[in-house]
């Protein structure tokens, strides 16, 4: 590869992974509803596209299977073949190994081998009747159209509303339109011109299908604000003649050139940079807060000022950094439901994944590390979850099993949830394993909930499978899942129905940079605990102190009671023996679906802090979850609460 090329590696590999994902989730829509188009099209622009980038690089290999996979789908396009399981396979085998080429060529190597892939391509590709015909030259009017007994040649002339904004779109999506019922041969202005919006109010295609007049008539007017259009016969072009000034190479280059909506300029940037910004922002939020202390000793209106504007432009500065790292979850799932359909097809069963808010967004740090969790999850659904087709039918359920991956904003978090509608767990066998394993005493069943029991399986090699397979049932996944979301400060909840199914909810914070905070206080020690788990702060006399079985507890306004903790003597601060607490504020900490009040000596105020990881050695700490640095330079720790109450500290 010349060194000119080189340069261009990093952005080919970026946009052919988009491109192979655009492919693998048009084959997976072909395969739910074969006789929609759109799904064949975004196929076809992918492998083309991938052809033309690879065949730019150099890159031979990656340019003759895209080539076979584009000659392939050109059939299935054409209606000469359809898109049965077989080929829907071997497309998504193709698929792989375009992935494997791509990176073997790209690091200089020549290793990966793709004859028998093409030699597959290749021999389906000729079970379509028009497979022996061959290639189309790429330019020229002629080398459009198809022979005259695929259809009759129209011209076709679009009028779009006056007041449309957006010309260059409505007029792409009439020509994909018009692609469906045929081939278009030319545009008048061209394809160029069309994309740039360089036409008034109207323009011409020259068509060549069998649909009527008023068929192809009818269909264009279906586009949203197109105000009319006229379809006369045109006449047959002469081959010998050259290509017009505005004539369409092939149909794939309509296809393939979508106007722009807009002119966007965008950048790739590597994530280390963007970490090294996030970084030095949090510096620039903990200086701010330094000035903020200064200020407040000095008491300078000048200076307080010039802070206010210093506030509002570091916050918006925060505000945009944090933006740049955020990434819908979109990117994540879009990998699962080629893994949950070839996971079915292995164990013969029929599953569907449905997915919703693929749009909520996350930090890319915690986007990252939340893959492999969820592909235990949803391998745990359909291996043990989702029955046979028979089970099922036999149990009065859809012989499709049903996985559901849901993405939703709660607060200042954001709930992953993996649902189905399965066989469900049994709360009575978890419990005999449990017993078995010496992990809980036979005689102490009532005091475990039915969700207590249900989280016995995210311990260590714990499994109630008699018989391992090679997907799950090895006591490993759901321990790993758990220390995972635990370790990105969210946590994990199972719920389940016998023979109605169960539910997995993976609860996340939106990032793991900056968070807003309160600062408490005890022992002139200042700690932080994350305003996402805060409800509600009260003051002593409204609420009632209690002891219930010898444990204290206070009673809120609406009669619920709670259990209640000292900070002081969570941490065992030496003045806590001295307090009796009764002037202590009480703050409703939120960990879950639980409430728990802890009794703080003193509120320091709300505050933005940089959460900084502690060291190695201060990990396995329960109750904290790092610190950050305060305006005065005083450490601060951040309290955990889905560990605070498990244990004295």
């Amino acid at each position: 590869m010349s060194d000119d090329m080189s340069a261009y590696v990093e952005v080919f590999l970026s946009e052919s992974a988009e491109y192979l994902q655009a492919i693998t989730d048009g084959l997976l829509a072909l395969e739910a509803d074969p006789v929609d188009l759109e799904p064949v099209e975004t196929v076809f622009r992918g492998a083309h596209s991938l052809k033309g980038m690879s065949a730019a690089m150099g890159y031979t290999r990656t340019q003759e299977l895209t080539h076979k996979m584009e000659s392939l789908m050109s059939t299935v396009r054409s209606r000469e073949q359809m898109a049965d399981h077989e080929l829907i396979d071997l497309m998504l085998q193709a698929t792989d190994r375009v992935r494997e080429v791509i990176a073997d060529e790209s690091s200089g190597g020549s290793t990966v081998a793709i004859d028998d892939i093409v030699a597959r391509l290749v021999s389906r590709t000729g079970q379509g009747p028009g497979a022996g015909t061959p290639e189309r030259p790429k330019e020229g009017p002629a080398a459009a159209p198809r022979a005259t007994g695929e259809g009759s040649l129209f011209s076709v002339q679009v009028h779009i509303e006056k007041s449309c904004v957006l010309k260059g779109v409505r007029a792409y999506m009439v020509i994909k339109r018009l692609n469906h019922l045929g081939t278009v041969v030319e545009t008048h202005p061209g394809a160029r011109e069309i994309e740039d919006e360089q036409f008034e109010d109207s323009f011409e295609a020259i068509v060549r299908s069998k649909a009527t007049p008023e068929t192809i008539r009818e269909a264009v007017l279906a586009v949203t604000e197109v105000e009319g259009v006229e379809v006369e016969a045109a006449p047959e072009p002469d081959t010998a003649d050259s290509p017009g000034p505005g004539a369409v190479a092939r149909p794939e280059a309509t296809r393939t050139n979508v106007p722009k909506v807009a002119e966007t300029q965008t950048v790739r940037v590597s994530i280390g940079h963007l970490d090294t910004i996030v970084d030095l922002v949090g510096e620039l939020v903990i200086v701010r807060s330094r000035l903020e202390d200064v200020a407040g000793r000095l008491q300078s209106s000048e200076l307080f000022e010039s802070l206010d504007v210093l506030r509002r432009i570091s916050a918006d500065l925060q505000q945009e950094v944090m933006q740049t790292r955020m990434v819908p979850v979109g990117n994540i799932f879009n990998r699962f439901p080629r893994m949950v359909r070839d996971l079915a097809r292995d164990l013969g069963k029929d599953v569907v994944l449905e997915m919703e808010g693929q749009d909520i967004e996350l930090d890319r740090t915690v986007l990252d590390e939340i893959g492999d969790p969820i592909v235990h999850l949803l391998r745990n659904a359909v291996d043990h979850g989702i029955e046979s087709p028979e089970e099922r039918v036999a149990a009065g359920k859809p012989a499709r099993g049903t996985v559901r991956l849901v993405a939703e904003r709660v607060r200042e978090q954001v709930l992953i949830t993996v649902e189905d509608d399965g066989r469900g767990m049994d709360v009575d066998r978890i419990w005999e394993k449990a017993v078995e394993r010496g992990i809980a005493d036979r005689d102490d069943r009532d005091s475990y909930s039915h969700e207590d029991i249900l989280m016995f399986v995210c311990i260590p090699a714990f499994t109630t499978v008699d018989k391992a397979t090679r997907v799950s049932g090895r006591g490993v996944g759901m321990d790993v899942v758990k220390g995972k979301i635990e370790y990105l400060g969210g946590g994990i909840a199972v719920s389940s129905t016998p023979g109605q199914g169960m539910s997995i909810a993976l609860q996340l914070p939106l990032t793991l940079a900056i968070i807003q905070a309160l600062l408490v206080s005890s022992a002139d020690q200042v700690y932080a605990l994350p305003l996402s788990a805060v409800d509600e702060v009260l003051s002593p006399d409204e609420v009632q102190a209690k002891t219930v079985d010898g444990a204290p507890v206070v009673v809120l306004r609406d009669g619920t009671a709670v259990p209640l903790s000292r900070l002081d003597k969570l941490f065992s601060h030496s003045r806590a023996a001295d307090d009796d607490g009764a002037d202590h504020h009480l703050v409703l900490v939120r960990s879950g679906q639980s409430i728990h009040a802890l009794a703080v000596p003193l509120l320091v105020g709300r505050r933005e802090v940089v959460i900084k990881p502690l060291s190695a050695l201060f990990r396995g700490l329960h109750g904290l979850g790092g610190a950050t640095v305060l305006g005065d330079g005083r450490v601060a720790l951040i309290l955990d609460p889905r560990t605070l109450f498990s244990q004295e500290v």
